[in-house]
């Protein structure tokens, strides 16, 4: 009789375990996706560049998304991004092209609803990436001068959003990176990147 019971009993755990996986699982989802992006730096006044032309690159990578409800989610991805843009030096005018690889964790709250036969979605949070490799010809940009600044950061952040529709498996949206936040450049010498992305996506 009471081997009867503590099998009743495991077994009736492992039953709830098996179901807590089971719709854990059906919470999560997991994708791939690649952009095109255009990016554009805002410069601070004591900086070597004034202005800056959005030049096209490309980002690759992956998403997990849990599910709360139908309507409400929280996503992260994992990019790593090629960005480049035409540069203007502020004293001597010349131009030159700024090429950057870097890999990004955004987090987003996303709110989500039907739309014919997929799903609107809106996606806002915070962001940490990390610079791997920043040129402009052949001046690292994460050299640092003799004061001790360099004109960019490896390790930054920011805000980032996303505009998005659902259908089936596959997704289409569109992303945008504003490094240090959304708000008025600050008098120093480091370059605020603002970066839109135009991707596709695959959920497994």
């Amino acid at each position: 009789m009471k081997k009867r019971v503590i099998l009743s009993v495991v077994a009736t755990i492992a039953f709830l375990m098996v179901s807590n996986a089971v719709n854990a699982q059906k919470k999560l989802s997991l994708g791939f996706k690649g952009e095109i992006n255009s990016t554009f730096y805002k410069n601070g006044s004591e900086g070597i560049y004034s202005k800056s032309s959005p030049e096209l690159g490309g980002s690759v990578g992956g998403f997990l998304k849990y599910h709360f409800g139908k309507w409400f989610g929280l996503q992260t991805d994992l990019m790593v991004h090629y960005r480049n843009s035409e540069m203007e030096n502020r004293f001597t005018a010349e131009k030159s092209k700024l090429e950057s690889y870097d890999l990004e964790l955004p987090v987003y709250g996303v709110f989500q609803f039907n739309l014919g036969t997929g799903k609107v979605f809106f996606g806002v949070g915070p962001y940490i990436g990390y610079g791997i490799n920043a040129k402009i010809d052949h001046m690292d940009m994460y050299n640092k001068d003799a004061e001790g600044k360099a004109p960019m950061k490896c390790l930054n952040y920011g805000a980032a959003a996303m505009l998005g529709y659902s259908f089936g498996r596959f997704q289409i949206n569109t992303s945008y990176i504003s490094q240090y936040g959304i708000g008025v450049m600050e008098n120093t010498l480091d370059m605020k990147r603002q970066s839109f992305g135009l991707g596709i996506g695959y959920t497994l």
